[in-house]
């Protein structure tokens, strides 16, 4: 026999051997096939879960913003209590420059004292023309009455012109008296008048100043009542910080009453009309990653909505009431996700998605054929799933064997 003949077969003898080394490598796996690669089908009570995403609200809450001082409409915010303080009534929470308010002040106390020094002038002043007017006046009174007796004892003594004479005198010094009386009675109304004005005046530097006092404690916030302390967010997601402006009506705290806090989610318009009251639900808070709550669906929205502008689709609002008590770590805003139970099939088939092969639509798994130590495919019709497993409406039964992952 030549070499060429015998190389031929001794390739042969080589496929052979490796062709029946295959068969009872693959008849020996699939006798020996592990527990790791199959799952038995139960036939379980599947639950029905709508997914959601949310936030936490609170349905009480106190806002706090800066104080309402006269014409002030801005406030630059010096300090501020560190987020998430417990906090009792009457404690600090944040603190506003006072710089011109202090400037003001300084103004309003300068008005007061100038007033005031005003008006001590102008009193002392009174007091020295009504002195002089008085004085004048009872010099007056004096000079009349020297001229009365001079007219009595002139009667029978002097010629009838030295008496016309004097009474001509008599009758002027008459009308100043009068006059000075007058004009005495007239200073001493108007300087009263003045002092008052100048007395209201002082008044009202004073109120100012007293204003001004009180509005500068009030640059100071304190709590209002007991709670926590949440910074408040603009449109984009943003806290004030230490040495922003703040508008006259813009809040700056938020302290919610952590009691009443609740989950506000956001359901897919295409599965708002399964959600109802005092269905259960599952919440997990993305901040709390150890720890779930529980809870019931308090309301559903009436009202379809877009989600975002950046997601067109429609979703409605449902809330929940959290069941727990430990609510301590929880805070309005807090990113959650929630699943929500809206029914539930009763002794029903269930397998893993994994476990099933999509053909053309139709849905494949492989079946452990204990007699044969192998695998067949068959056909099984789904009724739903949950994004995990599916329930299998036909084509299994429980206790057989399928391939977790299918091979082709």
């Amino acid at each position: 026999m030549t070499f060429r003949k015998w190389l031929v077969l001794a390739v042969v003898v080589l496929v052979v051997a490796a062709g029946a080394y295959w068969i009872l490598h693959s008849k020996s796996a699939s006798a020996n096939i592990s527990d790791k690669d199959v799952i038995t089908v139960q036939r379980v009570d599947f639950p029905l879960i709508v997914n959601a995403t949310g936030t936490l609200e609170a349905l009480r809450s106190v806002d706090v913003s800066p104080p309402q001082v006269g014409r002030e409409r801005q406030f630059k915010l010096t300090r501020i209590a560190e987020e998430g303080a417990q906090v009792t009534e009457g404690d600090f929470l944040m603190e506003f420059d006072t710089s011109n308010i202090s400037e003001r002040l300084r103004e309003e106390v300068a008005n007061f004292q100038r007033v005031q020094e005003n008006r001590q002038k102008q009193r002392s002043d009174r007091d020295i023309q009504l002195k002089n007017q008085r004085l004048t006046l009872e010099q007056a009174k004096t000079e009349l009455e020297k001229l009365e007796i001079k007219m009595a004892s002139q009667v029978d003594l002097v010629s009838g012109i030295e008496i016309e004479k004097t009474r001509i005198q008599r009758d002027a010094a008459r009308r100043k008296v009068e006059f000075l009386e007058q004009e005495l009675e007239y200073k001493e109304k108007s300087s009263q008048l003045n002092l008052q004005i100048l007395r209201s005046n002082e008044t009202h530097y004073r109120k100012r100043i007293d204003d001004l006092m009180d509005s500068m404690d009030s640059y100071t916030v304190r709590a209002p009542v007991a709670g926590v302390v949440i910074y408040k967010r603009d449109w984009n997601n943003e806290a004030v910080e230490v040495g922003d402006n703040v508008f006259m009506m813009n809040a700056v705290i938020e302290m919610p009453d952590l009691a009443s806090i609740r989950a506000r989610v956001q359901v897919d318009e295409v599965d708002s009309g399964k959600i109802g009251p005092e269905q259960e639900a599952s919440i997990s808070i993305d901040a709390l990653r150890s720890q779930t709550f529980s809870g019931k669906v308090a309301s559903v929205g009436t009202i379809l909505k877009q989600a975002s502008f950046d997601r067109p689709q429609k979703v409605c609002d449902v809330y929940v009431k959290i069941e727990s008590e430990n609510m301590k770590q929880l805070r309005p805003g807090m990113s959650l996700k929630a699943q929500i139970m809206v029914g539930r099939y009763s002794d029903v088939a269930v397998i893993p998605l994994s476990s099933i092969q999509e053909r053309n639509g139709r849905s494949f798994v492989q079946v452990w054929k204990p007699e044969k130590k192998s695998f067949e495919w068959r056909e099984v019709s789904l009724r739903t799933n949950d994004g995990i497993n599916a329930v299998v409406e036909s084509g299994l039964d429980g206790e057989e064997k399928i391939r977790i992952k299918p091979r082709v």
